[in-house]
């Protein structure tokens, strides 16, 4: 592997990149790098709440802090899933990172949203939760070297296993 061994992962929200990123970051010995914690912890410092920042002030935060990534080795970034909005912060996540896509079935993602309530969303406003998933797994697909099918694989491990073997 290249591009100095990180590996970012990219996917909708709860496909499972922070469980799959903590244990792939364990697996390898690398470091794993959470980065909506990082985005918090920037707006807190200028006195925001993450969540109410309106979609093109999130998307440059979140820019802001994937570029100040520069400089790390062996890692496993956990991105939210809007970086892909941001094509100066997929630019160096291409140019440092091997990127996955965790993929899952359009029922699987919807179910998931619809259990947790409303959530901010980016890209969300003027469209149906469907139109969204549609335009980001295009989004997805362009960014990434490698797309896993969460919802054909077995586990979280037969998931941990593939991005192994791939990288």
């Amino acid at each position: 592997m290249n591009k100095l061994n990180n590996i970012a992962l990219i996917g909708m929200a709860g496909v499972g990149k922070s469980f799959v990123g903590r244990h792939l970051a364990e697996k390898l010995g690398y470091s794993y790098v959470e980065l909506d914690k990082l985005i918090t912890c920037e707006a807190g410092k200028i006195g925001v709440n993450k969540d109410l920042l309106a979609d093109n002030e999130f998307i440059k935060l979140e820019e802001k802090i994937v570029l100040g990534l520069d400089g790390k080795n062996n890692s496993v970034f956990d991105t939210g899933g809007s970086v892909i909005y941001s094509s100066k912060a997929m630019g160096f996540l291409k140019l440092n990172s091997v990127v996955i896509y965790l993929k899952d079935s359009v029922e699987n993602t919807t179910k998931r949203f619809d259990d947790r309530g409303e959530l901010h969303l980016v890209g969300i406003k003027g469209k149906t939760f469907d139109k969204l998933l549609e335009e980001r797994n295009k989004l997805y697909e362009k960014y990434a070297d490698f797309s896993i099918n969460v919802f054909e694989c077995k586990n979280s491990q037969d998931i941990l296993n593939k991005i192994v073997a791939l990288v």
